[in-house]
């Protein structure tokens, strides 16, 4: 999965991977090289397609590193000392060869632990969390939404998306979160639909669970105000919010034929029981 930002910086992140639970740190794989610095000034951007055995972090928080190694939300890491969510640092690490978004997650796991010290564990606990239906009582879908031929999923978690060249054609099975021009722009090729639910978490902050019953794969392209939680966020300096730049939940209606629907209902979280600071190199 990868992040491209176009004529205005990135503005959101879509998670990759997930970590294997049940193992200890030393059963995971590591990194061969860590460099870790708490991040002073400006960060330096990372590139925007890491060469696939590395993993670079130039502005990261403990907690963004926990949401990314064990596959989780803002909202489903909980507990730990003030400073996990406020000191920001610069990571930047090799593995030996090429990894998968599975592995190098377990490895971005295994360095949580060593370097930082993070234990956690895992609990269920009810949450308000929204359902994925059709908005449309005969099921038909948006403009924006069409059935694709391909699965991009395995192609995206092997590491196997060759970036699009500039000016050239949109890469397929490139996936994106972007701002571009005050509005945020989600484009997606063959993705099924529980994965795409989870893609809406960052900007709902609640767990989406799919409940449309789809079960083909979709190319979407979803253009929405930014906004955290449905409320709306002033535009950026100097752009003006417009009539056709709409809030998430009437994009999903319009463009994609899809709703939230709020329901309560139980959700994995991750319990940050410890963490110490790290030992910068």
């Amino acid at each position: 999965m990868s992040i491209r930002s176009s004529s205005c910086a990135v503005a959101a992140l879509v998670l990759l991977g997930s970590a294997v639970l049940g193992q200890t740190a030393s059963q995971l794989p590591a990194f061969e090289v860590v460099s870790i610095k708490p991040r002073t000034g400006d960060p330096v951007p990372p590139p925007a397609q890491a060469p696939p055995d590395r993993f670079v972090r130039s502005n990261t928080t403990v907690v963004q590193l926990v949401q990314y190694a064990y596959g989780m939300q803002e909202f489903q890491v909980i507990g730990g000392p003030d400073w996990v969510r406020s000191n920001r640092y610069e990571v930047s690490a090799k593995a030996e060869s090429a990894a998968t978004a599975n592995r190098m997650a377990q490895m971005v796991k295994r360095m949580l632990a060593e370097r930082f010290g993070v234990q956690t564990h895992t609990e269920m606990r009810e949450q308000n969390t929204y359902a994925l239906v059709p908005a449309r009582g005969d099921r038909r879908l948006g403009e924006r939404m069409r059935p694709s031929a391909i699965d991009c999923a395995p192609i995206i978690d092997a590491g196997k998306v060759i970036p699009p060249k500039p000016g050239g054609p949109p890469a397929q099975c490139f996936w994106f979160v972007a701002m571009m021009n005050g509005a945020n722009r989600m484009r997606v090729d063959g993705i099924r639909m529980p994965r795409f639910a989870t893609f809406l978490e960052a900007a709902t902050l609640r767990k989406v669970v799919d409940k449309t019953g789809f079960t083909e794969t979709y190319d979407i392209d979803l253009e929405f105000l930014p906004d955290r939680g449905f409320v709306p966020a002033p535009p950026p300096p100097g752009v003006t919010q417009t009539a056709e730049t709409p809030s998430l939940l009437t994009a999903l209606q319009d463009q994609l034929g899809l709703k939230l629907e709020s329901e309560r209902g139980p959700v994995e979280v991750i319990i940050i029981d410890s963490a110490q600071l790290p030992t910068p190199n």
